[in-house]
């Protein structure tokens, strides 16, 4: 029988959400883990919002008491999904009862509330299994990017480029949310992503050099509603940036596998280019990367994510093109146990995603009356197409519909 742990949840907004979705599917998405997460309380930073994730998730608690819940002895594993700049009294708090951390990024919001988590952990002896929510490593076409990089498929390594695509500071009325604060901003919020993806797949860099923007300096404290002009809504200034471009070159520990991808004469053969920008008009959840060496390259768009693209530059070219080209490598779902072996490999990414819509469409027909989706009456239309298929083939001809 799986041990059951109880989760601490602290924060229910997106995020928040997004762990909790997680854990409820992780039975059937990873059902050889030894043991069970089940969420025991959620604390938020008001007691309507805690009530009402609470009656969400179906757990115990509620409160607007994270530290509480932390430190309650019922909680084995905390996770901590809130605001950037609300995450370092909650980490030295979990690290204090020495209890497991799932956080999201960035773990904190910057240089000098890293050091305290360091001195922190190292004060208490804290020694429990901890992971920050860098979720992009989790796709099988990344993983697998880095299995061809680390093989030296790829040769000594030359180039990247990795970026990271929004659009929603485009916008100049959209309302000051606490991502516009100091400890919001783009670098943190995407750049952090991008970093944490560049040392996965290739090191972090000796060296590098950045600039940053704003679009626009000040937004509304709130909506503006249809009924008023934009000038009678009072602003407040903006003070993180919208974007990020940053210039990096070798790498800052060439060991091990990474050894491969530095140039011993010349260090700094490896250049990269990271972006991170809410600048990005027609963009959606753009992140792309494109790494290339001597020997071949690879690339990923996590609008495409089941496929990664593989060139390999030993293969020959010659007429009518030989074997040269890019390959696609269908990764889709196709994880080591036990992490995952639900879908079936084949499955696109985000095949689950629409079988949740279509619960919700059928759920809100129940709630609302009617029918908001395919009913019956469709199923049996399309049942009476594929009859007509089936006597075409018999057939050998065309038939009607």
């Amino acid at each position: 029988m799986k041990k059951t742990l109880n989760v601490g949840l602290i924060g229910f907004g997106m995020i928040g959400k997004a762990h909790a979705y997680g854990l409820a599917t992780l039975p059937f998405f990873a059902p050889g883990l030894t043991v069970a997460p089940r969420i025991l309380g959620v604390a938020t930073s008001r007691a309507e919002t805690a009530e009402a994730a609470r009656r969400t998730l179906g757990c115990e608690l509620a409160t607007t008491d994270w530290a509480a819940l932390i430190e309650n002895p019922a909680v084995d594993v905390v996770h901590i999904c809130a605001p950037n700049a609300e995450h370092l009294p909650a980490l030295l708090a979990s690290i204090r009862c020495k209890k497991p951390i799932y956080c999201e990024k960035p773990v904190v919001a910057n240089a000098a509330e890293a050091a305290r988590v360091r001195a922190a952990l190292a004060e208490t002896g804290y020694d429990a299994p901890t992971q920050v929510a860098f979720h992009l490593r989790g796709f099988a076409a990344v993983r697998r990017a880095k299995e061809l990089i680390a093989s030296g498929r790829l040769g000594r390594l030359v180039r990247y480029r990795i970026g990271y695509y929004h659009a929603g500071a485009l916008d100049a009325s959209a309302p000051f949310r606490w991502k516009h604060a100091p400890n919001g901003g783009t670098i943190l919020d995407l750049a952090s992503h991008l970093l944490d993806l560049t040392d996965y797949l290739v090191g972090l860099p000796a060296e590098l050099t950045a600039t940053a923007t704003t679009l626009w300096p000040t937004r509304p404290v709130r909506a503006i509603r249809a009924d008023e002009a934009a000038a009678d809504v009072p602003t407040r200034p903006v003070e993180a940036e919208d974007a990020v471009s940053i210039l990096t070159r070798g790498l800052l520990r060439p060991t091990g596998a990474d050894a491969a991808a530095s140039d011993p004469a010349n260090p700094a053969a490896l250049t990269g280019v990271v972006e991170a920008t809410k600048l990005a008009a027609g963009e959606e959840d753009e992140m792309s990367f494109e790494i290339g060496g001597t020997l071949g390259a690879v690339r990923f768009s996590l609008m495409e994510p089941h496929y990664l693209e593989f060139f390999d530059g030993t293969k020959p070219s010659g007429p009518n093109g030989g074997e040269s080209g890019w390959t696609r490598i269908a990764a889709g779902a196709r994880y080591e146990a036990p992490e995952s072996d639900f879908p079936s490999a084949k499955s696109t990414t985000g095949w689950l995603r629409a079988h949740v819509a279509s619960l919700a469409t059928f759920y809100r027909s129940l709630g609302e009356g009617g029918s908001f989706g395919p009913d019956l009456a469709q199923g049996l239309r399309i049942q009476d197409a594929l009859d007509v298929v089936k006597r075409s083939v018999e057939s050998r001809r065309w038939e009607t519909l």
